[in-house]
C-alpha cells in the first residue's frame, strides 16, 4: 500500500469516528465571544439584518443592523455591540434578514472550529456572519469563526479576562 492510500484510509476512519462524537455533543466547548459582525455581500438592495446570540441556551444579546448594498470593491458590515460579556459558555450564533426566518448556527457544526479557533486565543472567538445572496446559491448564510486574536475592533474587555 502506498502513503497517500494509506494516510487516506486513516483519514476515512477518523472522520466517521469524529462524526459519531459530533452527533452526540459529547464535547461542548466553552469559549466567549470577543466579537460578532454582520456583512451583505449583496449589490442589489440594502438589508436590515437581526442577529441573536445564545449562551447556553439563554439569550444574551438581540440587536438589528442596517447595512448598505455592497458595491465593487466595497462589502459594506455592521458590528454588534458586545452587550454579552465575558462569560465562558457554548454560544449560538442566529440571523435573520429583512425580519425573514432565523438562521442558526448548529452547536454541533461549530463545535470543531470553535474548539480549533478558541484553542489559539485563550478561548476567545469571532464571529462573521455574511450575506451572499444569489441565485445560484442555496443558502445565502456563510459563518465564519476566527481567533479573537485577529481583530483591533473585538470586544474591550477581550484580553483583560487572561492578563494579557
Amino acid at each position: 500500500m502506498n502513503r497517500r492510500a494509506l494516510l487516506g484510509s486513516f483519514g476515512a476512519v477518523g472522520a466517521a469516528n469524529l462524526a459519531g462524537c459530533l452527533d452526540g455533543a459529547v464535547f461542548e466547548p466553552a469559549t466567549t465571544l470577543g466579537r460578532l459582525s454582520v456583512s451583505n455581500h449583496d449589490e442589489t438592495a440594502a438589508h436590515t439584518f437581526d442577529l441573536r446570540v445564545e449562551r447556553d441556551d439563554t439569550t444574551v444579546h438581540e440587536s438589528s443592523h442596517r447595512v448598505e448594498q455592497a458595491t465593487e470593491g466595497r462589502i459594506p458590515g455592521a458590528l454588534a455591540d458586545c452587550t454579552w460579556g465575558a462569560v465562558a459558555g457554548m454560544y449560538a450564533v442566529h440571523a435573520r434578514v429583512d425580519g425573514g426566518e432565523w438562521n442558526r448556527v448548529d452547536r454541533r457544526e461549530q463545535t470543531a472550529d470553535l474548539r480549533e479557533e478558541a484553542e489559539k486565543s485563550s478561548g476567545c472567538v469571532a464571529v462573521e456572519v455574511h450575506y451572499i445572496p444569489g441565485e445560484t446559491v442555496s443558502d445565502p448564510w456563510n459563518v465564519l469563526v476566527h481567533s479573537c486574536d485577529r481583530y483591533d475592533d473585538r470586544c474591550g474587555w477581550v484580553g483583560e479576562e487572561a492578563g494579557e
